[in-house]
């Protein structure tokens, strides 16, 4: 290991530290170390503490692991960041599980809002500036979210392109291990260091785009829907041939399918935990997840799966041709600290569905709260949608870094 400039072990826990007692972004802190050369070298990392970091326990974000014992070893994910000359800085702050009970994570642009979940602190993380680059995961809207929130660029990869071995899983059929970086040019750094080598993308058919909201009653934000405009003029002025539309999908029938389907994996992978003592300390809306799961019949999973497979082709189906989705991954900015962890019901399609997914932050709202536009595309073409979140990357709105609380 060579010794870091001026990125160095106190440099990095102080600035960390100097923030942490305002966010909570952290629950454990690593060795700082920097591996010889790599692209990732003299970049920090931090990582969702539900993916296995050698020498430290993977808690989950629950009490009901308190007692874990230290990690034998990275998730391939985590070894892949090292192995290109990251260094691991700590464990982010994760709901229960990966699921919907709140954390004490507070979004750093503004104490009172929250960061979002489940990724909570990779997000805040990530958005105070003590980490460059934070591995977070996806089930519902659990890395976008807290990317829209806090300001940064969140990535989920197509659903199956990246290991989950050594990730507690929530629900297989959707878990995703996704990153959260201060830049599209960190991403794509980290996207390439982590995808397997033997995994090949898919080059884009066309530069046609198609920008719209899902046909929901949910209100939104003025301030959120000028952003997408001047988003949608810019990706035009880039080359891109916009159809404005709106996206056809029964979003509540989606919405509901899904959450069959979590829930019965979930109380699958965990059931033993409603058997045991430690059923007393588990969460109340985790909990209640896992004891809906458990009373769910196989058949009715089945089914749920086959609705939402079928939702999935119909979709893409219909957008044949079309690369690129510009939409919103909320309706409005970080809501305040209420007892959730934000509104997921506009990104359950898309993880659904299958694609890759990138928000990028679009300047702030009337409020100074982080506004967020996000692209998705058919699964395999991750490539392609981090080139075009570049390009439009290049011509966002400022929005200021978040300030160190006095």
């Amino acid at each position: 290991m060579k010794e870091r400039d001026h990125k160095g072990d106190t440099h990095v826990l102080q600035n960390l530290m100097q923030w942490d007692k305002h966010i909570y972004a952290f629950v454990s802190l690593c060795k700082v170390e920097a591996p010889e050369g790599g692209p990732l070298t003299d970049l920090t990392v931090g990582v969702k503490d539900i993916i296995d970091v050698t020498g430290v326990p993977t808690r989950n974000g629950s009490e009901a692991y308190k007692d874990a014992e230290p990690a034998l070893q990275d998730a391939p994910v985590v070894a892949a960041l090292r192995d290109a000359g990251a260094s691991i800085v700590g464990k982010t702050t994760t709901t229960e599980f990966a699921f919907t009970d709140p954390t004490p994570c507070r979004n750093p642009h503004d104490l009172t809002r929250s960061p979002g979940g489940s990724s909570s602190g990779s997000g805040a993380a990530v958005a105070a500036g003590v980490v460059d680059i934070a591995l977070g995961t996806q089930t519902a809207g659990s890395l976008c979210r807290p990317a829209a929130y806090c300001g940064v660029v969140g990535f989920k990869p197509s659903y199956g392109l990246l290991p989950t071995t050594g990730v507690t899983p929530l629900a297989a059929s959707f878990d995703t291990v996704g990153i959260i970086a201060s830049s599209v040019a960190l991403v794509q750094k980290s996207f390439a260091a982590i995808v397997p080598a033997d995994v090949r993308l898919s080059e884009p058919s066309s530069l046609k785009a198609v920008t719209g909201l899902w046909q929901t009653d949910n209100y939104v934000d003025q301030d959120t829907l000028a952003g997408l405009q001047h988003a949608a003029a810019t990706l035009a002025d880039l080359g891109l041939h916009i159809n404005n539309a709106p996206l056809r999908t029964d979003v509540d029938a989606i919405v509901k399918a899904h959450r069959i389907v979590m829930t019965y994996e979930a109380a699958t992978a965990h059931r033993a935990m409603l058997q045991d003592a430690r059923v007393d300390v588990l969460k109340p809306k985790f909990l209640a997840g896992l004891k809906a799961g458990a009373k769910i019949a196989p058949d009715e999973a089945e089914q749920a799966a086959g609705f939402l497979a079928d939702a999935r082709q119909s979709f893409w189906d219909g957008i044949a041709g079309t690369d690129t989705v510009l939409t919103l991954p909320v309706p409005d900015g970080a809501p305040l600290i209420d007892g959730t962890t934000g509104y997921q019901d506009w990104l359950t399609p898309w993880t659904v569905f299958g694609g890759p997914l990138v928000c990028l932050p679009w300047g702030p709202d009337r409020l100074g709260r982080p506004r967020s536009v996000m692209l998705a595309a058919h699964p395999g073409q991750d490539a392609q949608i981090l080139e075009t979140a570049a390009g439009l990357e290049q011509r966002s709105p400022h929005l200021p870094r978040p300030q160190l609380p006095a």
